[in-house]
């Protein structure tokens, strides 16, 4: 009886692992970016007396957990996605009332759809294949923090995205924001 109820939940388990492992890794990279400043300081006073210029005010960025989507053409080039891309971005910062020399890109998920008789490894590896070309699109996305999943289906600010199949695509991205410290919810 034992060895049938093990059998019964394992395999009940299956259907929901990557679903598990998925939110997991997204969770863990939140957690962990969401607690990093990014800061840059200014000179030490015997470097400023070197130099006679002024230093300008320098900039700290914090990291935004409002994410949001934007879906490429599958065809990536700086006339094609780079376009649609920075007008993406460029949307969402208005959107959110930001300036746009207070906003960027800091971190963007690629997520790579599936067909039904593949599994989200090809998805993945897809999505690591179009990163190059991502960066080479804009030059927003060229310095920034990329990683890469294969899914079907993503809940981004809790709404669901599909994905869809093969050669498919959604990045989720988040921006880095200059400014008064952000009151965001990051446990939505």
């Amino acid at each position: 009886m034992t060895r049938r109820l093990l059998s019964r939940r394992r395999h009940s388990g299956e259907d929901g692992a990557g679903w598990i492992y998925a939110d997991l890794f997204l969770a863990l990279t939140l957690v962990g970016l969401g607690s990093a400043i990014v800061t840059s300081s200014s000179p030490s006073p015997a470097a400023q007396a070197v130099t006679s210029t002024t230093v300008a005010s320098t900039k700290t960025f914090q990291l935004s957990c409002t994410e949001f989507v934007i879906r490429p053409e599958s065809n990536l080039s700086p006339e094609v996605g780079g376009k649609q891309i920075e007008a993406a971005v460029g949307e969402e910062i208005t959107r959110r009332g930001w300036a746009p020399d207070t906003a960027k890109p800091g971190f963007v998920i690629v997520m790579g759809g599936f067909s039904g008789n593949e599994g989200p490894g090809d998805g993945s590896n897809r999505a690591k294949s179009l990163q190059p070309a991502l960066r080479k699109s804009t030059p927003l996305l060229r310095a920034v923090e990329m990683r890469a999943i294969g899914s079907k289906a993503a809940a981004v600010n809790g709404e669901q995205q599909a994905i869809g199949g093969a050669g498919s695509y959604l990045l989720v991205v988040y921006l880095l924001y200059s400014g008064p410290q952000l009151e965001e919810d990051c446990t939505k």
